[in-house]
Order: structure tokens, then C-alpha cells, then sequence
């Protein structure tokens, strides 16, 4: 059998919150930049410190814009030989490792829906990762796994159907069908 290498990317869906928190964002920083500006024109002895205001301003405004785009989120599935990795991908700029599991730690991998949602729900878990688009995506699928790094971990994700049968050849007996 060859090496297999598989990558998916998927990215999150916005949430309300998430909106709201961007609105908010903007707000601010429209609110602060004018009454910053207002604020160094009508005064005379901060006028002469114009200039390190106007920058003060500027690194406000680039702060605000790290802040806006770190809500654009990617998830990175890599299924390797059965093994895989999950990162989570923000703004495109940055990268963190989220889990790892190789097979021999998996439980169990299936389909979230109304026939397996109470193995993923029944236990406790010391990390719970949540790599899907959005929690009403369609395709969604669980993998529980006993893991010596992080413990029990349960997660969810959008495997492809391509992920899912390399899985499945690693470890056919914890991979359920759809």
C-alpha cells in the first residue's frame, strides 16, 4: 500500500456574534480615530504633538484591522497514511496546531446525526475541537480518540469522501457508514 497524503480546507462560516463583534469593532475605531482628530485640533499645546497623535492614531486603526480579519477563520484537515492533523488557519497569517490523532487512538469515527449523536454526547472529554464550517453544515462528522497528549478528545469536522474511505482502510472497524 502507498503513502497517502489528503488536505481539505474549510472555512468558518460567520456567526451573529461574530458579526456583531465586527460592527463593534468598526464603531469603535471610527468613534476613537474622530474624537482623537477633534480632540488634537482644538487644543493648542497638543497641536505641536500632531504628529505623534496622527501615529498614535494610525497603530489604533492597524490594531483594529488585526482584530477585524483575526475573525476570518480556515480549518486545515491533513489525513496522512490514516493520521491526522488539524490546524486552524487565522486570517491567513497564522497557523496553530489544534490535535493530532493517529488511528490506533481513535474510538470511533462517524457521521454526527440522530443515530450516533449519543455516542459523541455520553463522556467526559478534556478537549472538545469543533473544525466544522458552521453547526448546521450538513456533512459534519465525529471522531472520539484517547490520545496521550491531550486525553479524551472528541471532534468534529467535514471530512471528504475521499478522507473518509483512507480512514476507513486504517481502521475499517471504528469507521461507521453514513
Amino acid at each position: 500500500m502507498g503513502d497517502t497524503f489528503l488536505e481539505y480546507i474549510v472555512k468558518k462560516a460567520p456567526e451573529a456574534k461574530t458579526s456583531l463583534l465586527k460592527v463593534a469593532i468598526i464603531l469603535g475605531t471610527v468613534f476613537v480615530c474622530y474624537f482623537g482628530m477633534v480632540f488634537i485640533m482644538s487644543s493648542e499645546t497638543l497641536a505641536q504633538f500632531g504628529s505623534i497623535f496622527l501615529l498614535l492614531i494610525c497603530g489604533i486603526v492597524y490594531g483594529a484591522y488585526r482584530l477585524f480579519t483575526s475573525f476570518n477563520l480556515e480549518f486545515e484537515y491533513i489525513v496522512t497514511n490514516g493520521e491526522l492533523d488539524v490546524d486552524k488557519i487565522i486570517a491567513r497569517r497564522s497557523r496553530k496546531r489544534l490535535c493530532s490523532l493517529r488511528p490506533v487512538e481513535v474510538e470511533i469515527m462517524a457521521p454526527y446525526n440522530d443515530e450516533y449523536k449519543n455516542q459523541y454526547d455520553r463522556g467526559e472529554f478534556a478537549l472538545t475541537v469543533d473544525a466544522s464550517s458552521s453547526k448546521y453544515a450538513k456533512s459534519r462528522w465525529f471522531i472520539l480518540a484517547d490520545t496521550k497528549k491531550y486525553g479524551r478528545v472528541r471532534l468534529l469536522w467535514e471530512p471528504t469522501d475521499k478522507m473518509i474511505e483512507n480512514m476507513r482502510t486504517y481502521m475499517p472497524r471504528k469507521v461507521m457508514k453514513a
